[in-house]
């Protein structure tokens, strides 16, 4: 395929943690229109699956740049320095990937970014994700509350405007986090909706023997998803809508509650990560958060 020449410098950044054999597979669909790619791990013994990575993705070593600490801190501080990153080498534009989303057709999803963004530059652009997003897509490109980070793509200077990603949500509702305080500043949200994006969104599966939906994460993240969350409720208590505020008591307390009781495996050790994050949640102290 003839290479294209673009208006707007993309940096690209992907997160892995011990990612599945398809990881490269899936870089590949994006990564010969990125301009460069920063791949930022965060597997411990991480050289073994550098050496993997970086031989099946020969063809485009010139345009990565690995990084890692070796050990797992989440996505918002790799965002920050993706973002110092861009800043200092003259990008416009940053994609974030998360290592196990898939791509229809990327090149052309960017294509018609750099389009809209050549309109209107205050905008955040990102793909419809299919299983995740619902909405009727009934024009090309249609505003939206949230994005979730992967395929999302963000005008450096929008995020660079807002300080960056807030550390205090390393992980979970980073996205969320990002969303709500890119739109108090004066930003928009939008979906460009022909473009899919297949995204997996934890281990979903029925379990138990009332065959209860739930996506199945570990100790660690049910206390990551609680305290996180309820971070969110108190920092943006002032923006959430009544709805929102009760989807979030519903989904990530009562429901998961349940869900722990009636369905999945661990239950102690569940319950007593679930507890935590409410309680180091509540405890935190919001003077620390990113505003």
């Amino acid at each position: 395929m003839e290479k294209i020449i673009y208006q707007t410098r993309l940096l690209g950044l992907v997160t892995l943690y011990h990612p599945q054999k398809e990881a490269a597979d899936l870089i590949k669909r994006y990564i010969k229109d990125v301009d460069t790619l920063i791949v930022w791990s965060n597997s411990p013994e991480d050289e073994g699956l550098k050496t993997r990575l970086m031989a099946e993705l020969q063809e485009w070593a010139g345009k990565i740049v690995w990084k890692s600490i070796g050990q797992n801190i989440g996505i918002a501080h790799a965002i920050n320095e993706a973002l110092r990153y861009a800043h200092a080498n003259g990008f416009d534009l940053l994609l974030l990937m998360d290592q196990d989303s898939r791509w229809d057709d990327f090149r052309t999803f960017r294509e018609d970014v750099e389009d809209a963004f050549a309109k209107d530059s205050h905008r955040v652009f990102c793909p419809y994700i299919v299983g995740n997003d619902t909405f009727e897509r009934h024009q090309d490109i249609q505003e939206k509350r949230y994005f979730i980070n992967s395929g999302t793509i963000i005008p450096v200077h929008l995020l660079k405007a807002i300080n960056g990603a807030d550390e205090a949500f390393p992980l979970d509702a980073l996205d969320h986090d990002l969303a709500i305080r890119l739109q108090k500043a004066g930003y928009h949200i939008v979906c460009m909706t022909k473009h899919n994006l297949y995204h997996t969104i934890g281990q979903a599966c029925r379990m138990g023997p009332f065959h209860i939906f739930t996506n199945n994460y570990g100790p660690e993240r049910t206390y990551s998803m609680a305290r996180a969350h309820l971070l969110k409720y108190r920092k943006h208590k002032d923006w959430l809508t009544t709805a929102e505020k009760r989807f979030i008591v519903k989904e990530y307390f009562l429901l998961k509650l349940l869900r722990i009781l009636l369905a999945e495996p661990q239950k102690w050790k569940r319950l007593k990560m679930l507890v935590k994050g409410i309680f180091d949640g509540l405890a935190f102290d919001l003077s620390k958060t990113t505003p």
